[in-house]
């Protein structure tokens, strides 16, 4: 697994911290990224693997993220997290490509489950 990168893009440093130590426990290699902004140039700096992109941020949202991700790359595996679901901009997020949506809150063993059916689709299974 450790060969499989894993790109946090959210604002609250606590969480993609704690999401990062999971993660990175679970074998993954992890780089976290505070904006939108800011995880675009690492996208384009490095492609991960799979990115989690969280919904809600201040400045570039992860809607607006997420339509910049795909203009650079169609199948990149983008896992939505969110504290607020709102559900006509979910759809509208499904409609643009995530492979899932992980509520904050949920147990962190969940989002390991939704990797690896994202690397299922991609033909790398941990």
């Amino acid at each position: 697994m450790g060969d499989i990168e894993i790109l946090l893009i959210d604002d609250e440093e606590d969480y993609s911290d704690t999401m990062g130590f999971y993660l990175k426990a679970k074998g993954y290699r992890v780089r976290a990224c505070p904006s939108g902004a800011d995880g675009i140039l690492e996208i384009r700096r490095e492609r991960p693997d799979i990115v989690f992109l969280d919904f809600m941020m201040p400045g570039m949202d992860g809607a607006e993220t997420l339509g910049k991700i795909r203009e650079m790359d169609a199948s990149l595996p983008v896992i939505m997290v969110t504290s607020y679901a709102v559900e006509d901009r979910m759809e509208a997020a499904r409609r643009s490509g995530i492979s899932a949506i992980f509520p904050k809150g949920a147990d962190f063993s969940e989002a390991a489950k939704m990797i690896s059916e994202a690397l299922k689709c991609l033909k790398r299974e941990p």
